[in-house]
């Protein structure tokens, strides 16, 4: 099957595994959790124009959640400097920083209450605040940070410790005190940090939430580069660049299982517009003549936590 690209919407960097390390954490942080609600999202949807044949495009979201997240785990085994953010020693406010420097190549405020208030730059997003963490933990992406307060005795009332979620229910972070200090990865529903969560601020955007296929009169079978989060409304949007029209079919499939079909006539400049809320897997969107059934593009693409 010949093969070609199509230009779709966000950053063109493959998404990074993270490195080896987590594994090691109990089993009990990988339990699964329910949806908790939160604040939506505050990316905005770009505007119906169809992709350009044939290119990716660049943009200025350089590197992924997870390039965050990789850069603080090369600190894993720091040991705890109050006031430090250097490979000699790390407080937890300063191993955010110095992981979000290295991974974004520019400055995060200093220090855990400022980056909890640091409200107005339009690169922090609310994700949620004052959920309590005991048999459910919030709906957290991985790159987040996560806010506790370790000296109130009963409810938390102020951050006093930060991390970055690490994904599957575990976070990194820079502990000064307990049986282990220095650079570490922790489960968050532990009973230490389950009672004494905060909320999560988002400080690495994702993807904006709109996949645009184009199609044209060359089948393609295309595979997008740049994940999408998990339980975040997107939007797909099918562009006709063929020299014909007419009525289609579109099957959206999670993991070779088809969760979603849909009869779609879509324009040059006036795109099918299908939403969806996706869990994280494998996605495919697959879109065929409605009566040849003979398909014109396949566009397979990956959600993550």
């Amino acid at each position: 099957m010949p093969r070609g690209l199509t230009q779709l919407w966000g950053a063109g960097i493959a998404a990074a595994v993270l490195t080896a390390g987590i594994s090691t954490i109990r089993a009990e942080a990988q339990t699964p959790r329910p949806p908790v609600s939160v604040l939506p999202a505050s990316l905005t949807m770009p505007a119906a124009r169809p992709p350009a044949q044939g290119a990716w495009p660049n943009s200025d979201l350089v590197s992924l959640p997870r390039e965050f997240v990789k850069a603080a785990l090369k600190y894993r085994g720091v040991p705890y400097i109050h006031g430090g953010d250097t490979r000699a020693g790390v407080d937890c406010s300063g191993l955010v920083s110095r992981a979000f420097l290295d991974s974004e190549g520019s400055a995060l405020p200093r220090g855990v209450e400022e980056l909890f208030h640091a409200g107005a730059p339009a690169n922090f997003e609310p994700v949620s605040t004052g959920l309590a963490c005991t048999s459910v933990y919030p709906m957290l992406h991985v790159g987040d940070l996560v806010f506790f307060d370790t000296e109130s005795a009963d409810k938390p009332r102020a951050p006093t410790h930060v991390g970055i979620y690490a994904g599957n229910g575990v976070f990194v972070h820079a502990a000064s005190e307990g049986s282990r200090t220095g650079v570490i990865v922790s489960p968050l529903e532990s009973p230490y940090y389950s009672g004494r969560f905060l909320g999560a601020r988002r400080v690495v955007p994702w993807r904006p939430p709109v996949l645009d296929v184009a199609l044209t009169d060359a089948t393609q079978d295309l595979v997008t580069v740049s994940p999408f989060p998990s339980r975040e409304k997107m939007t797909i949007r099918v562009f006709n660049r063929m020299s014909g029209g007419g009525p289609m079919d579109l099957a959206v499939l999670r993991n070779g299982v088809p969760v979603l079909g849909a009869r779609i006539t879509p324009g040059t400049f006036r795109p099918s517009q299908i939403p969806l809320t996706p869990e994280a897997g494998m996605w495919t969107v697959r879109i065929s003549r409605l009566f040849k059934g003979r398909e014109l593009q396949s566009v397979t693409f990956t959600v993550e936590e």
